[in-house]
């Protein structure tokens, strides 16, 4: 009997704590706001929904517009394509309208001002993007929208759109483009929606920085328009996004190349002539030039309205590139040029052997010289042979005939490239005349007697031999004459080629310096554009245009348990 009341008692008191514990839980559930709090809104979204017409405009007035605030908040430019002229953005939509069959009392619903309801089940401005290039024209986040006891809907989704844009690739890579975005109702006029704007300027508070584009203005426009399908007035909001291009990665891989390709240009004039890579050079480069523009038109959009900056320089390029092959060409053709097949004019002896080397201090190798005196002296003694009287005209004397023998020797030695004294006659070398050559000349022996009659004549061997050194001389001064007119002819193509070389570099840096810096964008101040101040942008706040009532203090639920006996 003993043991078994204990058992009793043991189970009456597990008993009785877990009753106790199943007790404190309903207290804890009943005393909570939050059970009152979720019935208040359970009840209010019941009070709201229940005869609720999402496909009715919410105007009390069917003739009065309902008023509808947008705005944008911008996340991100993912993408500007400017091949197929596509922006793409991720942003916040912001939308906000009155909807009078939305409105309650706060103090009915325990101090209730705003609850989430999910938009699907309201009625919302059908709001799409006009100048979408591909995917959805509105909203497909169908996220829940704030609704304030006021009637006060806001709706902020977040979307990714792709809007056609117009690229603008006249000052590419330094180019400003202007992307927009029209947003406006497609079914209702201006009669039954009115669109404004929450704020002048796109919302760039949690705005991530793209890696090639800079926002630096974000107007937004409205605009009323009678469309030609249609006799109604329809209203748009345009926002703007004026971007510019960050171009140290088009500077590096493109215009720094093609300065190093027309700068390489100059370098042709450098060449000699005779070398024969000058035109190999030209090709070379027009070749570079040309691989640039075919991968530049892989990156740029395909239009007949501009030319980019950057094609223009190039082309540029290609067609100092074309000149100075040309140029080339010319100046080959000068240096190689002889006296047998041109002659030098007047004039181009006067201004590229006189005027321009003086002005551009060049002057010839002393070799030059040189070959003009011995020139000289060869033809000094070429005249005494050739302007000397027969010798059958005229009585020959010993010391005549010495100073005949003399000219013929000094012509041989002059021929023969002898040494120049300083009075400028040659040496007769070391060769001496011998008596016999003497005799056979003359016609005398030794001692100036008279030969027989049946010796050869003298008039014979003194014709044969002036004939001969007459040819060899002849010869030689022709050839040396060539010579020097082939020198000239070289002298004036080195002459041209540091004129036009120039020339050609102050084309170079005018050219160059004119096409790149042409674009506006380098020159522009930082006053042209309202640039946006990131920092104090915030979210519109709605409870500045609608003022919420004041909080009523919280509602206490005293409840009281009674001690229960479990038996």
């Amino acid at each position: 009997m003993h043991s078994t009341g204990h058992q009793s008692s043991t189970l009456i008191t597990s008993q009785m704590k877990s009753h106790m514990f199943f007790v404190f839980l309903l207290i804890v559930v009943f005393t909570t706001d939050t059970s009152l709090g979720s019935l208040d809104e359970e009840k209010l979204h019941n009070h709201l929904l229940s005869r609720y017409v999402k496909f009715v405009r919410p105007a009390q007035n069917f003739s009065h517009p309902i008023v509808v605030h947008v705005g944008m908040s911008v996340s991100q430019i993912i993408d500007v394509d400017e091949r197929n002229q596509v922006m793409t953005t991720s942003l916040w939509v912001k939308q906000t309208w009155v909807d009078y069959r939305l409105t309650w009392k706060p103090q009915d619903y325990g101090n209730l001002t705003i609850i989430h309801v999910p938009v699907s089940d309201l009625w919302k401005p059908d709001l799409v993007l006009y100048n979408n290039a591909n995917g959805p024209y509105d909203v497909i986040q169908l996220t829940k929208a704030n609704v304030f006891y006021n009637g006060t809907v806001s709706w902020q989704p977040p979307a990714v759109f792709k809007s056609a844009c117009d690229i603008e690739v006249t000052y590419f890579p330094f180019d400003e483009q202007t992307c927009k975005m029209k947003f406006g109702s497609w079914t209702h006029d201006y009669s039954l929606i009115d669109l404004e704007a929450m704020q002048k300027q796109i919302d760039q508070g949690q705005y991530w920085p793209n890696a090639e584009w800079d926002i630096v203005e974000t107007p937004i426009q409205k605009h009323t328009i009678k469309y030609e399908c249609c006799e109604e007035i329809y209203v748009d909001l345009t926002f703007v996004f004026v971007l510019h291009r960050k171009p140290l990665f088009y500077v590096v891989t493109m215009v720094v190349p093609c300065l190093l390709i027309t700068t390489l240009t100059i370098f042709i004039f450098y060449v000699p002539p005779n070398s024969g890579e000058k035109v190999t050079l030209c090709t070379s480069i027009l070749l570079a030039v040309i691989v640039f523009l075919l991968l530049i038109a892989e990156l740029i959009p395909s239009t007949a309205q501009n030319v980019p900056l950057i094609v223009k320089y190039l082309l540029f390029t290609m067609a100092m590139v074309g000149f100075s092959t040309f140029i080339t060409v010319i100046i080959i053709n000068v240096f190689h040029r002889a006296g047998s097949t041109h002659t030098m004019p007047a004039w181009v002896r006067l201004l590229f052997l006189d005027f321009f080397p003086r002005i551009l201090h060049m002057k010839r190798s002393h070799d030059d010289d040189q070959t003009d005196r011995k020139d000289d002296n060869v033809y000094s003694s070429t005249d005494c042979l050739i302007n000397k009287p027969p010798l059958e005209t005229r009585e020959s004397t010993r010391s005549e005939q010495k100073y005949f023998f003399g000219i013929l020797r000094s012509g041989y030695d002059a021929l023969c490239c002898k040494t120049e004294t300083q009075r400028g006659q040659y040496e007769m070398g070391d060769m001496e005349m011998t008596i016999r050559d003497e005799e056979i000349v003359t016609g005398r022996d030794g001692h100036g007697n008279d030969r027989p009659k049946n010796t050869p004549s003298r008039n014979n061997y003194s014709k044969t031999t002036i004939d001969n050194i007459d040819f060899i001389v002849n010869h030689f001064k022709e050839e040396d004459d060539d010579t020097k007119v082939k020198s000239d002819w070289q002298f004036v193509s080195m002459v041209i080629d540091r004129i036009l070389m120039l020339i050609y570099t102050l084309a170079v840096v005018i050219g160059s310096a004119t096409i790149l810096l042409s674009s506006p964008l380098l020159w522009e101040g930082r006053n042209v554009h309202r640039y946006p101040n990131v920092e104090s942008m915030k979210s519109i706040d709605l409870t500045d245009m609608y003022p919420l009532p004041p909080t009523a203090p919280p509602t206490t639920i005293s409840s009281s348990v009674e001690n229960v006996t479990y038996v």
